[in-house]
């Protein structure tokens, strides 16, 4: 073995020699380094900030989307709120006073809603979408989970008028 690898030192040295902090611009490779370090250093610098414009982008995005999202929202409500205007009358049995029933359209029913107005609201509507103007046989009910859902059957009706009234026994 060599004689130098043979033996450790025993002490550490106890000043920093400052001839070690000391660098020529004029030395190739130091100039070198130099130039890595701050190009390292505009490069985090634009990673960062170009970092940060994606994220404003990106949240200005989910804002835009939110917004046509709840813009949605509330043209479906309006709509169903103008189907169910179109409901001349409902009732909770097979029979509406004052109304002739023509025709059977077609049995309806809701998917959950938050409340049993809100539940009637849309069976409404759905009766109004098939064709009808006016439920019978309606039916609200709150599911396990706390939505409220509406059944009956969509009817076509017709103001009885006097004349289409049987007469009275008397």
């Amino acid at each position: 073995m060599p004689p130098e690898l043979t033996s450790l030192p025993t002490s550490l040295p106890t000043s920093f020699p400052a001839n070690l902090l000391r660098f020529d611009l004029g030395d190739p490779l130091v100039r070198m380094i130099v130039i890595l370090a701050v190009g390292l250093v505009v490069l985090v610098i634009v990673l960062r900030i170009l970092g940060r414009l994606r994220a404003g982008w990106a949240a200005a995005r989910l804002r835009a989307e939110w917004r046509r999202g709840r813009e949605e929202l509330q043209q479906q409500q309006e709509d169903i709120h103008k189907l169910a205007q179109q409901i001349e009358a409902t009732s909770s049995t097979a029979r509406i006073a004052g109304y002739l029933i023509l025709r059977q359209v077609e049995a309806v029913c809701t998917d959950g809603r938050t409340s049993s107005s809100a539940a009637l609201e849309r069976l409404k509507a759905l009766a109004a979408e098939k064709g009808a103007n006016g439920i019978i046989n309606v039916q609200t009910q709150q599911a396990p989970s706390g939505k409220w859902v509406a059944s009956g059957d969509a009817v076509v009706l017709r103001t009885v008028e006097r004349r289409d009234m049987p007469p009275r026994r008397g």
